[in-house]
């Protein structure tokens, strides 16, 4: 299938017997044209072989690169503690991913110091509510040390992104 990214997500979803409807966001006469050209080739078992092979090797190498299966939910929120978890994550994720430390490192410092992952208190409240099961608390810590720069943390735990 020759098609737009938004494209194959649709077309992979509208292809699961289990979905019936998908909401799309939308924010130009272009993608709601796209959209409705996307619609009109819908269909369970529409996509071939070839295509679901591509996106099982397309997600295959997404998980290889990222190091925590958070989708930003925010299922986990609110905090009791007002951690910004999702935003805290996402630092992480991004510097692992992309190998741009330097740039996640600047965005961590513009999250206020009140949500960052080291106000964690680990109660295990985000835990409950994950549905991605993710040891909420101790990525949360990982990604604090790693993105405040704490050097003496990350030798002793060895990590590195």
């Amino acid at each position: 299938m020759e098609a737009h990214p938004a494209d194959w997500t649709l077309q992979w979803l509208w292809n699961q017997p289990e979905v019936s409807v998908v909401l799309s966001g939308m924010g130009t006469m272009e993608q709601v044209e796209q959209n409705l050209a996307s619609a009109g080739r819908l269909g369970i078992g529409r996509l071939a072989e070839e295509e679901l092979a591509l996106v099982a090797k397309v997600r295959e190498a997404y998980l290889a690169l990222c190091p925590i299966p958070c989708t930003a939910c925010q299922y986990c929120l609110p905090c009791p503690n007002g951690v910004a978890i999702p935003d805290v994550l996402e630092g992480y994720i991004e510097a692992v991913m992309f190998g741009d430390e330097g740039r996640a490192r600047l965005q961590y410092g513009w999250i206020d110091e009140k949500v960052r992952g080291d106000q964690c208190i680990e109660c295990g409240e985000c835990l409950e509510k994950c549905p991605q099961q993710i040891e909420i608390p101790e990525w949360l810590k990982r990604a604090h040390d790693f993105l405040s720069g704490d050097a003496r943390t990350q030798a002793a735990s060895g990590e590195t992104a």
